[in-house]
Order: structure tokens, then C-alpha cells, then sequence
């Protein structure tokens, strides 16, 4: 069976990062594949803010390689992470689809359910009251209005605040709304589902649906392969 599509997450890629080189390996490998789609499970950058004032040359390189790849005929999709931002205002587009979950479906007819990660946790209302404000039209539509060099200053200091919760997340699964939201992915014909966000290398069962959590790409250049009969296995780079 051959492979049908790459999942990478959590990479949070700095400025002048080495690690970008290895995504750079990454795609080469992808483009050689049997896989059509690479599934990007959020959070590629420390923050992403898709205004052209908040781009640095990170941001440049990985938008030019994944355009290039989509013009090899292969599909790009980017599930938002709790890093990312206003990312639909990137020109020239480098996603195929650009969503909070995406779905897909196994040659044996098994449905998967693919998303980030950071809204499973209901319980975490701190977290969803920031998200909601970051994300308001008002608060987009302030940031746009900002003189550039401000963009980039405001995206520095977004990037310097959310450092320090890296080291939480391998210790952090919220079980009673995870077993919630597996509960209910299960009642609508869901088999498996993937996710990042929790950085964490563990395949496990709750309520039925397997789950497989991704480490963060950056450490060694971790991603999963999954076959066109939905089999799937994690690989890395280096």
C-alpha cells in the first residue's frame, strides 16, 4: 500500500532557524512520494501572522517551497494552531485549504478527522477568552491598520509571551474533553484522528477512536505517513 498523505506539526520555526533546513529535506522527500496531500497540523512558526509587515525571511522561504510544491501537483492543507493568524491574507495562497479540521477518508471507506488540537479542551476558559480576542474582527482589523515596522514589533512580542509554554504542552492532556470530543467523533462514523498542539509521541484509544499524537516536527524531523488503507507510522529525518 502506498502512502496517501504526511502530517508534520508543532515545528514553531524561529527566525534563522536551522530546523527550517530540515523541513527543507522534508519537502524534497514529500515531492518524491506517492503521498498527494501534506497536512500541516498548526503552529509551523513561534507566531505566524499572515500580514506582510509581520513576514520574516522564515515566513518567505516555507510560503516559496510550499508554492513550488503545489505546482508539482500536490496538495498543501494547513489546520490552524493557536499560533497562527490572519494566515488567509498570505499572496501568493500557499495552502490548498486552510481550516480549523479537515477530514479524510481511507480506501477502505474509514474516516479520519485531522485538527490541531488547541480547542479540545472546553474546560481551558482563559485560553478560549484569549483566543476569542485575539481572533475578533475588531482586534484583525486594529492589527492590519499598523504601520509595518509596529506589525513586526507586535509579532516579536507575541513570539517572546508564548515561548515559555513549549515545555507544557508533553505534560498536559485534558482527559475529561478529550474522551468528550472522542465520544462525539465516534457517533458521527469518525475511526481515527490525528493532532499536534500536545507535542507528545503517543498513539492511544478513548471511547473507541484511535488517536494519534504528533511530537513537534523541529527535534529531529518527525512525521507521520499515513497508507491509502489508513495504517499509519511515524518517521524522522534525522
Amino acid at each position: 500500500m502506498r502512502d496517501a498523505l504526511w502530517c508534520v506539526a508543532d515545528a514553531h520555526f524561529e527566525p534563522a532557524d536551522p530546523a527550517l533546513e530540515v523541513f527543507g529535506d522534508l519537502l524534497e522527500a514529500f515531492r518524491g512520494s506517492t503521498a498527494g496531500v501534506l497536512a500541516l497540523m498548526g503552529d509551523l512558526f513561534s507566531v505566524w501572522i499572515g500580514v506582510e509587515g509581520a513576514q520574516g525571511e522564515e515566513h518567505r522561504f516555507v510560503t516559496r517551497r510550499l508554492n513550488a510544491l503545489r505546482k508539482c501537483g500536490k496538495r498543501v492543507v494547513y489546520l490552524t494552531g493557536n499560533r497562527d493568524y490572519l494566515l488567509e491574507n498570505i499572496h501568493p495562497v500557499p495552502f490548498d485549504r486552510l481550516a480549523d479540521a479537515w477530514d479524510w477518508t481511507s480506501a477502505a471507506g474509514e474516516r479520519f478527522h485531522f485538527e490541531h488540537g488547541d480547542l479540545i479542551n472546553t474546560a481551558d476558559a482563559a485560553y478560549l477568552r484569549w483566543r476569542s480576542f485575539s481572533r475578533s474582527a475588531s482586534t484583525l482589523g486594529l492589527f492590519r491598520q499598523l504601520p509595518r515596522a509596529a506589525q513586526d514589533a507586535v509579532a516579536r512580542a507575541l513570539q517572546r509571551k508564548m515561548a515559555p509554554t513549549n515545555r507544557t504542552y508533553k505534560a498536559y492532556e485534558p482527559e475529561r474533553e478529550m474522551r468528550r470530543w472522542a465520544e462525539d467523533l465516534v457517533q458521527r462514523g469518525y475511526g481515527g484522528a490525528v493532532l499536534g498542539h500536545f507535542h507528545r509521541d503517543v498513539e492511544i484509544t478513548v471511547a473507541g477512536l484511535r488517536i494519534r499524537m504528533l511530537p513537534q516536527f523541529r527535534e529531529d524531523g518527525a512525521h507521520l505517513r499515513i497508507m491509502g488503507d489508513g495504517s499509519w507510522k511515524l518517521h524522522r529525518l534525522r
